[in-house]
C-alpha cells in the first residue's frame, strides 16, 4: 500500500492485520481494474440485446437499465464482490482500530491537552447533527460519522475513516499532501498564482485529512474545520497535533455554520455534497458567499460522479452506492447543478467554474465547483446586474 505518512494517531496493523488488509486491497484493485470495466460488455453483449428483445426497444430510464443490466451474470458478479470487499475492508480495518483504541483515546486526551498544541477544538454538548448520520453507517462505515460519545472520548470515528480511506482510495487517500487537498491546491496555484488566503474554513472535514494538507501548504493562513460529529472531530484535532499543523476544529453544520459574514478568503469542501441532501447543499452555496470576504473563493470538489451526457446503463452503474453502499444522497449529487445554484445563491455567472480536474495521487480525476465574490463593491454590482439580466 502506498503510505507515505505515518503519526501517532493512525491505528497500527499487526502483520497479519497488514496482511488482511492488502488481500482487500488487491480485491478492491482487481475491482476496480477488471470487473467494472467488464460492465460495459455485459451492457452491449447481455442486457441491452435481452431488454430489446422483450420491449422492441433499448431501455429509455436508469432504471430500465437497471433491471436489464442486472439480467447479466457479469454485473451480478461484480455487484456481489464490490458489497463484499466493502465489507472484507471495514472487517479487516475495524481488527486494528478496536485492539488500538484505548492507545488512540488515550493518545488523542494527551495531544488536546498539550501545552504546545498549535490548533483548537470547540465541541458543542447541545449541538443535535441531523438524524440520518447517526441512523445509517455512511458508506457501511461502522458505528458511522457520529457515534455516541457518552464519556467524552471517543476517536472510533475518525479511526475508521481514515484507515478505511486508506484502503478504500487503493492505499493513496490521506496521504502527506491528501489526495484531494492537494488536487485543490495544484489547481488553485494554477489558476490563482497570487491568491493567499489568511483565514479558510474546511467544511465537512470529516477525519481532517485535507484540513491538515491545507493547513500545511499555507502556514501563514488561519485554518479552520468544521463536521458535526464529536468523535469524528476528537480525532481529527489530535491527527493535526500529531502532524505539528494548526488547525482549528469546530462542531458544525456547514449548511449554517457559526462564523460572521466576510470571516473567510477561502472555503473549501472535499467530498461532501455526494454525503448531504440537495436542500443542504444549497444552503452551502449561500454560506459560501456569506462566509467569503470580498476577492474570496470557493472550491468545492467531490467525486467525478456527474450523471450528464451519461447513457443510462452508465447511471444505473453509478448509482450502485445509493442502494448498496449506504450513500442515501448520492443521486442528489449525481443528479445536480451545483454551479446554478452558486448563481442562484448570489454569485455571478461570469465568476463561477466548474470542471474535472487531474488527480495528484494516482490515475483519474475529481470534480470541482469554484466561485469568486467579486473583490469591491462596483464588482458586486456589475454581479447584480448580470443577474437581472439572467433573470
Amino acid at each position: 500500500m502506498v503510505y507515505n505518512l505515518y503519526h501517532e494517531m493512525l491505528a497500527r496493523p499487526t502483520g497479519d492485520e497488514l496482511a488482511r488488509q492488502r488481500f482487500v486491497l488487491a480485491l478492491k484493485r482487481h475491482l476496480m481494474s477488471r470487473l467494472r470495466p467488464g460492465v460495459a460488455v455485459a451492457w452491449e453483449m447481455v442486457a441491452r440485446p435481452a431488454f430489446r428483445a422483450m420491449h422492441g426497444r433499448d431501455p429509455s430510464s436508469r432504471e430500465e437499465a437497471e433491471a436489464a443490466l442486472d439480467e447479466a451474470a457479469h454485473y451480478r458478479y461484480a455487484k456481489a464482490i464490490n458489497r463484499i470487499s466493502q465489507e472484507m475492508m471495514w472487517q479487516a480495518v475495524g481488527e486494528t482500530v478496536y485492539r488500538e483504541l484505548d492507545r488512540l483515546e488515550s493518545a488523542a486526551t494527551r495531544l488536546a491537552a498539550s501545552s504546545t498544541r498549535r490548533g483548537s477544538l470547540t465541541l458543542d454538548p447541545a449541538f443535535a447533527p441531523d438524524p440520518v448520520y447517526q441512523a445509517v453507517p455512511i458508506h457501511l462505515q461502522p458505528e458511522g460519522y457520529c457515534p455516541p460519545d457518552p464519556d467524552g472520548r471517543s476517536v472510533v470515528a475518525g479511526a475508521f475513516y481514515e484507515s478505511g480511506g486508506r484502503l478504500y482510495s487503493m492505499g493513496r487517500g490521506m496521504a502527506r499532501e491528501d489526495s484531494k487537498a492537494g488536487a485543490v491546491l495544484a489547481w488553485l496555484r494554477a489558476h490563482h498564482p497570487g491568491f493567499r488566503p489568511r483565514r479558510m474554513l474546511d467544511m465537512g472535514c470529516s477525519a481532517g485529512g485535507a484540513s491538515a494538507a491545507w493547513a500545511a501548504a499555507l502556514p501563514e493562513c488561519e485554518v479552520h474545520a468544521i463536521d458535526l460529529g464529536s468523535s469524528m472531530l476528537r480525532y481529527a484535532h489530535a491527527r493535526a497535533e500529531a502532524l505539528g499543523v494548526a488547525v482549528h476544529f469546530r462542531q458544525a453544520d456547514a449548511a449554517a455554520t457559526p462564523y460572521p459574514d466576510g470571516h473567510f478568503d477561502l472555503v473549501v469542501s472535499h467530498n461532501l455534497f455526494h454525503e448531504v441532501s440537495s436542500a443542504k447543499r444549497r444552503a452551502i452555496a449561500g454560506e459560501s458567499l456569506r462566509l467569503l470576504a470580498p476577492g474570496g473563493l470557493a472550491l468545492h470538489q467531490d467525486v467525478d460522479l456527474l450523471f450528464r451526457g451519461k447513457e443510462a446503463w452508465e447511471e444505473a452503474e453509478r448509482a450502485y452506492d445509493l442502494r448498496y453502499n449506504n450513500e442515501p444522497f448520492w443521486l442528489d449529487y449525481a443528479t445536480c447543478d451545483f454551479a446554478a445554484e452558486l448563481v442562484e445563491a448570489g454569485f455571478a455567472p461570469e465568476d463561477v467554474w466548474e470542471g474535472r480536474i487531474g488527480k495528484t495521487a494516482g490515475p483519474g480525476h475529481w470534480y470541482l465547483f469554484a466561485a469568486a465574490k467579486p473583490a469591491c463593491a462596483a464588482a458586486g454590482e456589475a454581479g447584480d446586474r448580470a443577474r437581472a439580466e439572467a433573470a
